[in-house]
């Protein structure tokens, strides 16, 4: 939307961004360090208002907004991207939104998603966390909504799904 041509520059603009904590980057979680350096990262905001204020369509936006909210409270609960917090893609590319860690173990799988009614949704979000379960041995896995609230057995893991005001 800036009109930058370049991926440097842009790159050194939201690097700006980043310094006075207007940005957040957060790496793809693997154990071997190397990897993860060159793994994309994903961008967060401080605040959803700077989100909203460029929105065009503010309904395609209400997963992205949640989201970032949630990013937003894990920072609040003291999670630090590339330390204790991160996210990850499976083997088949099924990406999760949120790793967290403590010490060398993984402590729980986030998934973020607005509205779960959807059938083709609830599979697509459940079916990740549990390949994810799988890879990183970890079994507290978690969705966020926006409003939905159950706790379900999923192909032999047991998931928390909560509202994002009881998160």
């Amino acid at each position: 939307e800036l009109g930058m041509s370049s991926v440097a520059t842009t790159k050194k603009f939201c690097d700006y961004l980043a310094e006075p904590y207007l940005f957040f980057y957060l790496p793809r979680f693997n154990n071997k360090l190397k990897l993860m350096k060159k793994a994309p990262r994903k961008v967060y905001v401080v605040d959803n208002g700077f989100v909203q204020s460029t929105a065009f369509n503010l309904s395609e936006n209400l997963g992205r907004l949640l989201e970032n909210q949630v990013f937003v409270e894990l920072r609040r609960r003291g999670y630090e991207p590339g330390n204790t917090l991160f996210y990850y893609r499976t083997r088949n590319d099924k990406e999760i939104d949120f790793v967290t860690r403590r010490g060398t173990k993984v402590e729980r799988l986030i998934q973020v998603c607005y509205d779960m009614t959807s059938e083709k949704t609830r599979k697509r979000e459940l079916d990740a966390l549990v390949e994810a379960a799988e890879e990183l041995h970890c079994d507290n896995l978690l969705v966020i909504t926006n409003d939905q609230e159950e706790q379900i057995e999923w192909k032999g893991g047991k998931i928390d799904i909560v509202s994002m005001n009881h998160f």
